[in-house]
């Protein structure tokens, strides 16, 4: 601001550096809104039940959900969601060595029962249920409960 008001004084036409324009395009704009106390207890209270460090960055992950309309997670969701990569790349693993066995030894592809086949399917399927569930609690939790 300072070196803006120099140049309008000065009468400089100098253009922002390229630093300079970063530097302004980053900045964080602050919002504030008033509450009720009660308000901005049930607020603090809603942040901390949903695992947000404080009001401030739960209200900020609410708007940037509503903006992008796009799940914006917390820290234990981003672990479950890690947790679900492993998982996913075990899962890969063994199917590689189902299509191995298969593609190299067919003639005893006997030996590997339609039980195993049916848990590493069911294994899948619950998984899929519960990154389903977890991305829906994300977008779900700033709607009403009505």
């Amino acid at each position: 601001m300072l070196r803006r008001m120099i140049r309008q004084v000065s009468g400089s036409t100098d253009i922002m550096k390229e630093d300079e324009q970063e530097e302004y395009a980053t900045r964080i704009s602050k919002v504030t809104i008033r509450l009720t106390p009660v308000q901005a207890c049930c607020l603090q209270q809603h942040a901390r039940s949903e695992g947000y460090p404080n009001r401030s960055s739960w209200v900020t992950a609410m708007v940037l959900a509503e903006l992008h309309q796009e799940p914006v997670l917390t820290d234990e969701e981003v672990n479950a969601l890690r947790e679900s990569n492993r998982e996913l790349r075990a899962i890969g693993k063994n199917l590689n060595q189902i299509s191995k066995v298969l593609n190299i030894e067919f003639r005893e592809s006997d030996k590997l029962k339609q039980q195993a086949i049916m848990a590493l399917s069911d294994r899948i399927e619950q998984h899929k249920g519960q990154v389903a569930s977890l991305l829906s609690r994300s977008m779900n939790r700033w709607r009403d409960d009505e």
